[in-house]
C-alpha cells in the first residue's frame, strides 16, 4: 500500500515539488514525486515505518511554505510507485531552511559564505542573481523594511497569521502592513509600511549583523520588487519579475497580452472581459472574443488645468467651486497653483492629505476601520472618465465636512462599484460572463474586498500565478 497525496500548486514553478524531491531522497524512502497541470502527486511506501517517519521529520523541519499551495488530498492507495528522476530549473528565491543553518552555523564549512547558493529543490546547476539593493538604518522616501529580527515582528507591526505565512514564504514577497511600533511611525512618518524578510544570501548576511546589532529593521529601496497582496483568501502577485508565470507574446498591446495570457491561465476560451484598473497608465476594460480582442472602455488622459476650467465654466459646478475656494482658500489656491498633477494627486490636494498620489489616497482609505462608504460619482462617458463629475463630487463631501479617511474609502468602494458596473455593462453587450481583473490598483484592500463581496456571484478570476500588473 502507499499513501497518496495531491498537492493543489496554483503555479507552473518546479521549486516546491523539487523541494519534496529532495527531502524524498534524503530520507530513503521509496516514493516518487509528480507534477503536472499544477498538481504535485506524491506517492510514498508506508511499509517502512521509520522511514516514513523520517520523511514527515524532514518536510516539517524542513519543506518551506508557499504562497502557490493550494488544498491538499490524502489516502492510501495500491499503486505502484515508479520512481522517477525529477529535475527543478533554477529560480531567485529566498535561502530555504537547510541554507539558513549552513550559513548561520559557526561550525558550517559554509558559516558566513556570501557565495552560498541553494540546491535543495533537485536543481541541477544555479544560477546567480545580481542584488543591487543596499541597506541602511535610516528611512529614506519609499523605503522597503527589511526585518532583521523576526521575532520582533509582533511588536513592530499589526500582523494576521495569512500575512505572516506569505512574508515568510519560499517567495518571500513584499507586502503592506500596519505599523504598530510608534518609533517606527515617527522614523516613517507613515501608518503603513512595504516590509521584506531575508531574501537571498547577501540581505541573510545583512540581517544578521544587524541583529546581532540589537538592530530590528532596516531600510532599502529595492531594486527588483516582488509585492503581493492578501485579502480574504486571495493571494495576489502586484508586481513581480521573479516567481509569476512569464508572459507569453500574444499580443502586441502590453496591457492587451497581459489579459489574454490570463485568460489562457484561467482556462477560458469562448471569450472573456478584463477590467484593468491601473493608477500608472489609464482604467481600461478589454474584450475578448471570436472577433479579436480590443480595448472597448479606456480613462482618457487627465489634464487639472482642462477639467477646473470645465467646472468653472458650469453653471453648477461653479458654485460648488466658488464654495469650496470660499471655505478652503488655501487649498483651493494649491489646487491651482500646482501644475502637472495626476487625477489621485489631485484627489490627494483636495482631501488635505500630506502626500500625494494613488499610495497615499490607498493608505489613507485604509485607515477607515467602518463599513459602507458614501457614493461618489465615478462613471465612464463618451469621453471616458467624468472627472468634473467625480471632482465635484469629493468636493461636495468635503464642504460637507466629511472626515478625509472616510472619504477615501469611499473613493476606493467607488473606483470598485463603477468597475462591477462596467463590466456587467459589458456582459450585457457581449453576452460573455468570464471577468479578468488586472492592474496596480488591486493593492488597496479595500477596493478588492469590495469587488469579492458584490460582484462574488459573478466569479471574477484574479490569477495566482500572474502578475496583476507590469
Amino acid at each position: 500500500m502507499a499513501i497518496k497525496q495531491i498537492i493543489n500548486y496554483k503555479s507552473s514553478n518546479t521549486y516546491f515539488p523539487g523541494f519534496i524531491n529532495h527531502l524524498l531522497q534524503e530520507s530513503e524512502i521509496n516514493g516518487s514525486v509528480n507534477f503536472d497541470n499544477h498538481k504535485i502527486t506524491l506517492l510514498l511506501d508506508d511499509s517502512d515505518s521509520h522511514k516514513l517517519d523520517n520523511f514527515i521529520s524532514l518536510t516539517n523541519k524542513y519543506l518551506p511554505h508557499s504562497i502557490f499551495l493550494g488544498d491538499i488530498e490524502t489516502s492510501v492507495v495500491s499503486e505502484n510507485i515508479e520512481q522517477k528522476k525529477f529535475n527543478s530549473i533554477s529560480y531567485n528565491i529566498a535561502p530555504c531552511s537547510k541554507c539558513m543553518e549552513k550559513l548561520l552555523d559557526p561550525s558550517s564549512e559554509t558559516y558566513l559564505d556570501d557565495s552560498l547558493l541553494c540546491n535543495h529543490y533537485s536543481n541541477n546547476e544555479n544560477r546567480i542573481y545580481q542584488d543591487l539593493n543596499t541597506f541602511s538604518p535610516h528611512y529614506s522616501h519609499n523605503s522597503v523594511l527589511l526585518l532583521t529580527n523576526p521575532d520582533k515582528i509582533d511588536d513592530l507591526f499589526i500582523i494576521t497569521d495569512n500575512e505572516k505565512k506569505v512574508l515568510f514564504s519560499i517567495e518571500k514577497p513584499t507586502i503592506k502592513v500596519t505599523i504598530k511600533d510608534d518609533n517606527l511611525k515617527f522614523i516613517t512618518g507613515k501608518n503603513f509600511i512595504f516590509i521584506k524578510t531575508i531574501y537571498n544570501t547577501k540581505s541573510a548576511l545583512v540581517a544578521q549583523n544587524a541583529k546581532e546589532s540589537g538592530i530590528d529593521y532596516l531600510f532599502f529601496y529595492d531594486n527588483n520588487p516582488s509585492i503581493c497582496v492578501i485579502v480574504q483568501k486571495n493571494i495576489s502577485i502586484i508586481k513581480d519579475s521573479k516567481v509569476s508565470l512569464p508572459l507569453e507574446a500574444l499580443h502586441e498591446n502590453k496591457k492587451i497580452n497581459r489579459f489574454l495570457n490570463s485568460a489562457k491561465d484561467a482556462g477560458y476560451k469562448k471569450g472573456s472581459i478584463c477590467a484593468y484598473i491601473s493608477s500608472k497608465s489609464e482604467i481600461s476594460f478589454i474584450v475578448s472574443n471570436e472577433n479579436g480582442s480590443q480595448i472597448v472602455l479606456s480613462e482618457q488622459k487627465f489634464v487639472k488645468e482642462e477639467t477646473i476650467n470645465f467646472m468653472l465654466s458650469d453653471n453648477i459646478k461653479s458654485k460648488l467651486f466658488n464654495n469650496f475656494e470660499a471655505k478652503f482658500p488655501e487649498v483651493s489656491q494649491k489646487l491651482k497653483l500646482q501644475n502637472n498633477l495626476n487625477i489621485y494627486e489631485t484627489i490627494c490636494t483636495i482631501l488635505e492629505l500630506e502626500s500625494l498620489g494613488f499610495e497615499s489616497l490607498s493608505n489613507t482609505a485604509s485607515l477607515f476601520r467602518g463599513n459602507g462608504g458614501l457614493k461618489i460619482d465615478i462613471f465612464f462617458n463618451e469621453a471616458g472618465i467624468d472627472y468634473p463629475s467625480l471632482l465635484g463630487s469629493i468636493i461636495s463631501f468635503k464642504l460637507a465636512g466629511t472626515d478625509a479617511n472616510y472619504l477615501a474609502y469611499s473613493i476606493m468602494e467607488s473606483f470598485a462599484d463603477m468597475t462591477i458596473s462596467n463590466l456587467n455593462q459589458l456582459k450585457n453587450k457581449f453576452k460573455i460572463d468570464n471577468f479578468i481583473m488586472l492592474g496596480d490598483m488591486f493593492q488597496n484592500s479595500v477596493m478588492y474586498s469590495r469587488i469579492l463581496s458584490k460582484f462574488q456571484l459573478s466569479n471574477p478570476y484574479f490569477s495566482s500565478s500572474i502578475a496583476l500588473d507590469d
